[in-house]
């Protein structure tokens, strides 16, 4: 069970930080083919998440775990991801602080513990928001690949499967 959660802690806390740079400088114009490569990378990760959502609810239900021990992984994985966020962006790039970085890492473990069933961690109220909600239009990770772009200049970045196949069968 703790390997599980270190994988979701891993796919669902870790990385987003970095993510939210890209976004941050693509909204001010500057990177933006850099931007849409971790888009994808975004996605991919989301998909991964989202499987982990599935996997540790039947985890706690089937393996014996201790309750303050999640707890205790969740404010670690937080703890480290604010520190080394902090250590390579700090104050140093505009739009982000270490203020909106703490924010944002604690919104989001609130957010995957609340996924697998779970009362949040962070219990100010601000915590149920994103300080990046601004920059979630870059992410696109709610359209799913759906964004509006120049055909001639961008290239294909949607994850939608076709309907034409239904299954391995007919391949």
């Amino acid at each position: 069970f703790t390997s599980l959660l270190a994988d979701y802690l891993l796919e669902g806390i870790y990385f987003y930080n970095g993510f939210i740079f890209f976004y941050n400088l693509a909204s001010r114009m500057l990177m933006p083919g850099s931007a849409d490569i971790f888009k994808m990378i975004n996605r991919d990760e989301l998909s991964h998440v989202r499987l982990y959502q599935k996997l540790v609810p039947e985890a706690m239900q089937t393996f014996p775990y201790s309750l303050d021990k999640l707890y205790e992984m969740f404010e670690t994985a937080v703890q480290h991801e604010i520190k080394w966020t902090n250590h390579i962006v700090g104050d140093n790039i505009l739009g982000i602080t270490v203020a909106s970085t703490e924010h944002y890492t604690k919104y989001l473990a609130n957010m995957r513990l609340r996924a697998i069933g779970l009362e949040p961690l962070y219990l100010d109220e601000k915590y149920n928001k994103s300080p990046y909600r601004h920059l979630e239009k870059f992410s696109d990770t709610k359209s799913g690949g759906h964004t509006k772009a120049n055909f001639f200049e961008a290239g294909v970045t949607s994850y939608v499967m076709s309907s034409g196949v239904s299954g391995w069968d007919e391949i």
